[in-house]
């Protein structure tokens, strides 16, 4: 990779870091939670007191917040630069 490349990466980071900030806080935590700590969708019913549907109701709004804030903030001023 180049440094260039590794800059990109790092910066989109930045940005998708700041999108996940941005999510109400049950969003952020289920998403967390199964994305980067791979928990089981059993595991975080569990530990959130939630039903399966309901988890996966947030994680969907969840994703759907994440895509339209990289959208805005990432890769709609990517093609400005």
């Amino acid at each position: 990779m180049n440094p260039q490349e590794s800059l990109g990466q790092t910066q989109f980071w930045a940005v998708f870091e700041l999108c996940l900030d941005d999510l109400p806080a049950k969003q952020g935590r289920a998403f967390m939670m199964r994305e980067f700590v791979e928990m089981s969708t059993e595991e975080i019913c569990q530990e959130m007191d939630i039903t399966l549907t309901n988890l996966n109701v947030i994680l969907h709004r969840a994703r759907m917040r994440l895509r339209e804030c990289l959208n805005i903030k990432w890769f709609e001023t990517e093609t400005k630069r």
